[in-house]
């Protein structure tokens, strides 16, 4: 029945990316008619960009759908509930999961939720759409989709790699070799000889050494909270071979990473400390590789390579920890294997979304 709830709302979501532009709110009837008619859109939208297949031309849409006070409101309070229907399955299981999400929400009801909070659990809930909902990450020079890896081979043997839903903004001439990083992962190689290549993320620049072979890794992900959501952003910048240079943010102190050396910037920033460098290139290889890492970390990248999107319904499951190789290209395998390691229960609702708990 849900299936047939996502499918429906999914349709309404197309339905309404087509009237978008048009005056708000030109239909008849009572204001409580006004605000179920705005409550169901708003959770269509939520339903079509927590797919993993939604396109270009439905996030602008969105963007123009959003202009509206009050469509934006009930935009927030619906990814906000999206993401508390995960934490309702910890109850008894007989509860029907539709309770998550009422059908009968007045304006002055959403906007009390948004703010409660409702703003920092829609960024977390909209989470897969990450690439739909910014309009940077949206307007990228390059972009990959849901389990889409890509290498790109610029002039002069510079190669970059792009994981799963990733954003990458180039700005390449002769004074030049800028990048910006909005979102996801990326590896770049710089042979002898090449200029200095720059990369931001965030407030943090990194930048390699004139003349000088290097690589690294650079991974994004949106910053938990109100932050998140207006773009902050936390980093991690790896160093694979030569040496880079890290500027955390503008008038910070840079630091130097050589070989085998990470930093982390924004919550959970430390010093530099080592890394191994086949797993933070696994990805590379068509392979996820988790040591004791948190079950929360590793729904985040399967949720980045399978359709769909998969909801931990307690923080009680988030914290175990996992340890294993999968294959990027079998990724339910990998959550079937981790289901059963960690004894876990597993709720389907449609084809493509999975709580567990």
């Amino acid at each position: 029945m849900h299936g047939a709830l996502v499918r429906r709302e999914s349709e309404t979501c197309l339905a309404i990316g087509k009237r978008s532009m048009s005056a708000p709110n030109q239909q008849s009837g009572s204001a409580d008619d006004t605000d179920k008619s705005v409550a169901q859109e708003a959770r269509a939208w939520v339903v079509r960009l927590t797919s993993g297949t939604a396109t270009q031309d439905e996030a602008r849409a969105l963007a123009a759908w959003r202009i509206d006070p009050e469509h934006d409101a009930a935009f927030r309070a619906a990814a906000g509930l999206w993401k508390q229907a995960g934490h309702a399955l910890a109850g008894p299981a007989r509860v029907p999961v539709t309770r998550g999400v009422p059908h009968e929400i007045s304006r002055r009801r959403m906007l009390r939720r948004v703010a409660a909070g409702g703003v920092a659990s829609a960024s977390i809930a909209a989470a897969g759409a990450t690439l739909a909902l910014r309009w940077p990450a949206l307007s990228a020079t390059y972009r990959t989709g849901t389990g889409e890896i890509r290498t790109v081979a610029l002039a002069g043997g510079l190669r970059i790699e792009l994981d799963a839903e990733t954003a990458l903004d180039a700005h390449l001439d002769d004074l030049r070799q800028d990048f910006v990083l909005h979102a996801g992962s990326v590896a770049v190689t710089i042979p002898t000889g090449r200029a200095a290549v720059a990369l931001g993320v965030g407030e943090a620049r990194l930048v390699t050494e004139p003349g000088q072979p290097a690589e690294f890794i650079v991974r994004c992900k949106p910053r938990e909270g109100l932050s998140g959501w207006v773009g902050g952003v936390d980093a991690e910048m790896s160093c694979l071979s030569g040496s880079v240079t890290i500027v955390p943010a503008s008038g910070t102190p840079a630091t130097r990473l050589t070989a085998g050396q990470e930093i982390r910037i924004g919550q959970g920033a430390g010093g530099v400390h080592p890394i191994d460098i086949a797993q933070a290139a696994a990805w590379r290889r068509g392979l996820l590789v988790f040591r004791d890492t948190p079950l929360s970390e590793v729904v985040d990248d399967l949720n980045r390579y399978r359709p769909g999107r998969i909801v931990l319904g307690s923080s009680a499951a988030a914290a175990r920890r996992v340890t294993g190789i999968f294959h990027l290209a079998r990724p339910d395998e990998a959550l079937s294997s981790i289901r059963t390691a960690l004894a876990l229960s597993e709720v389907r609702l449609g084809e493509r979304l999975v709580i567990l708990r």
